[in-house]
C-alpha cells in the first residue's frame, strides 16, 4: 500500500517539475531603476515635471518663428524657518563653435545672477509653494548652428532676520 502511494506521487512530482522547467525556458526579466527623494518639512525645492531637471529642454523655434522658444516648469519649494533664496553658478548661456546666446532665467519673476537673492519671501515659503521657473534666450536673429547649454542654479535656505 505504501508503494503505491510512492508510485502515484513520483510521477507527478516529475510532471510538476517538468512543467516548471518547460515554463523558466520561456522567461524573461527585466530591472527597472527607481529613486525616490523624500524633502524634509523645513526645507526642500523639487521641480513639479521632473523632466525639467533629467531632461535636454529644447528652446529651438517653432511654427516657423525665428526666436528661441523659452523653458518654462514650476519648483515647488519650502522654508519653513525663513526665505529662500537663489543664484547661479556661472553665467546662463548656450554655446554653438564660437557662437553664445545669453540667457536670461527668473525665478517667481526674479532675475538671477551669479549673486544670491531673495526668490520666495519668508510667508510664501512656510507653506508649500509653487515658484515659477523662465528660462529665454537673450535678443534675437542668432546664428544657424547647433547650440547647447546647461543652467545650473542653487537654493539657499535662509533664516529669518533677527531685529
Amino acid at each position: 500500500m505504501m508503494f503505491k502511494k510512492i508510485a502515484m506521487t513520483a510521477p507527478l512530482a516529475i510532471l510538476a517539475l517538468s512543467s516548471t522547467m518547460a515554463f523558466a525556458a520561456g522567461e524573461a526579466r527585466h530591472s527597472i531603476s527607481l529613486v525616490a527623494t523624500v524633502p524634509t518639512n523645513g526645507f526642500y525645492v523639487m521641480p513639479v515635471d521632473p523632466d525639467l531637471v533629467s531632461k535636454d529642454q529644447d528652446m529651438s523655434p517653432t511654427n516657423g518663428n525665428i526666436n528661441l522658444s523659452p523653458v518654462t516648469g514650476f519648483f515647488d519649494v519650502r522654508n519653513n524657518n525663513g526665505s529662500i533664496h537663489a543664484s547661479l553658478e556661472g553665467p546662463a548661456r548656450l554655446y554653438g563653435g564660437a557662437n553664445t546666446i545669453d540667457l536670461t532665467v527668473a525665478l517667481n519673476g526674479v532675475s538671477l545672477n551669479t549673486t544670491p537673492q531673495m526668490v520666495v519671501g519668508e510667508q510664501e515659503s512656510d507653506v508649500n509653494f509653487r515658484a515659477p521657473l523662465r528660462i529665454s534666450a537673450v535678443g534675437t536673429n542668432h546664428a544657424p548652428g547647433d547650440y547647447t547649454g546647461a543652467v545650473a542654479i542653487v537654493w539657499d535656505a535662509v533664516p529669518p532676520v533677527a531685529l
